[in-house]
């Protein structure tokens, strides 16, 4: 009788050792699905974006000044759904001989817009500091607001590129041809003074 009761307790322990060890992953899981839940979550200003209607064309359009930096707009387009973008030049007809600044808008509303602001918060939330022979990135931040500055020298030729998110709503980029990454700085300023 001994032996089967010696079973029995040794049965019962490793029953209710497995079943601790078994609480505790489970634990461990729900932490894990819990941490997962908590990092996919957006922002209310993200979540709001998808409810909220795109502009038409002309209206983003109109969004796009009649002189940047001391540039004119020389000409827009809408490559893009809920996109316009605009180029500025002295130049008459700028092409990539000339100096110029495009600025392109993208109207986050809506799940198409919503997605791509998502994306772009979290790539300009990020600490960048890159240095290359020619080229370097980063992030800052400039009158309030997160940006993300680069530059590149390719042949002689400057390339410069500035993005954020304006209002919480629109990503801007802004890009010079032959300007350096001050010239963008200026023509965010700017395009700050512009009513969104």
């Amino acid at each position: 009788m001994r032996p089967i009761f010696l079973i029995l307790i040794f049965i019962l322990f490793v029953t209710s050792s497995c079943k601790q060890s078994s609480e505790k992953e489970n634990n461990l899981i729900e932490e894990k699905i819990d941490e997962l839940e908590n990092s996919t979550k957006v922002g209310s200003w993200q979540q709001n974006l998808i409810t909220t209607e795109a502009l038409q064309l002309d209206q983003l359009k109109a969004k796009l000044p009649k002189q940047l930096a001391g540039l004119p707009l020389r000409s827009s387009d809408s490559p893009a759904p809920q996109t316009v973008i605009g180029t500025y030049s002295l130049s008459t007809d700028p092409n990539h001989e000339t100096e110029n600044i495009t600025v392109k808008i993208l109207d986050g509303a809506g799940n198409y817009g919503f997605g791509h602001v998502n994306a772009v918060h979290k790539m300009i939330a990020m600490e960048v500091n890159n240095k290359g022979d020619n080229n370097w990135a980063k992030t800052q931040d400039h009158q309030g607001v997160r940006i993300l500055l680069k530059e590149e020298l390719v042949k002689d030729i400057q390339f410069s590129e500035l993005q954020y998110i304006k209002q919480s709503r629109y990503h801007i980029t802004l890009t010079g041809r032959r300007y350096d990454s001050k010239k963008l700085l200026q023509a965010k300023s700017d395009l700050g003074k512009t009513d969104f």
